[in-house]
């Protein structure tokens, strides 16, 4: 009995040339999604961070009965210094002056920060230098006047849309913090 010819096994240069078209095209639909996917991700991450930090600075004060400060520092920082993206200490203010500042390392409750790169973090100024809560975790200045403000965090990500780059902290005077997501926020991620 005689066995039927076979075909030889593999891909002809038609298959092989339709198979990288079809590649070509999913990859060129989704690579910029992943990247948009990627920058979203980072945005809310660090949102996140910010928003976790500003919460258990508050419950702090409530706990402790004392006045915590959340200032922008260096990640090594024992003093208030530089910008938010930069990274941030909360502290037991035991003696709130003109300036805030823990007054010895022991003070310091915890770090955080820095944001990734691409991620700004830009307050208006009531909140650009410091948040503090005292002890019924209300958010006051440092004089006692009463604080609030908000905190953009943004995405200099062109994979973002400026409709979807942005998100802003506001803080409101008994201590709570509504999240926002502004629209036509530039690339250049301005100011609050």
């Amino acid at each position: 009995m005689r066995q039927p010819a076979r075909r030889g096994a593999g891909f002809s240069l038609v298959e092989l040339m339709v198979t990288i078209a079809v590649l070509a095209i999913l990859l060129a639909i989704g690579i910029p999604s992943f990247a948009s996917l990627i920058a979203a991700n980072r945005l809310t991450s660090a949102t996140n961070e910010l928003v976790a930090a500003l919460q258990t600075a508050r419950t702090e004060a409530l706990r402790r009965n004392a006045r915590v400060t959340l200032c922008p520092a260096a990640p090594s920082a024992t003093a208030c210094s530089g910008a938010w993206r930069d990274g941030w200490i909360a502290f037991v203010d035991q003696t709130p002056g003109n300036t805030p500042g823990p007054e010895s390392a022991a003070d310091i409750l915890f770090r955080g920060g820095p944001l990734p790169t691409g991620i700004v973090a830009v307050a208006n100024a009531p909140l650009s230098s410091y948040v503090s809560f005292t002890a019924d975790g209300m958010s006051k200045q440092l004089n006692g006047a009463f604080l609030a403000g908000t905190l953009r965090v943004c995405s200099t990500s062109t994979a973002l849309t400026n409709d979807r780059r942005a998100r802003e902290l506001v803080l409101i005077g008994s201590g709570r913090i509504v999240l926002t997501t502004p629209s036509g926020v530039a690339s250049t991620c301005p100011s609050p």
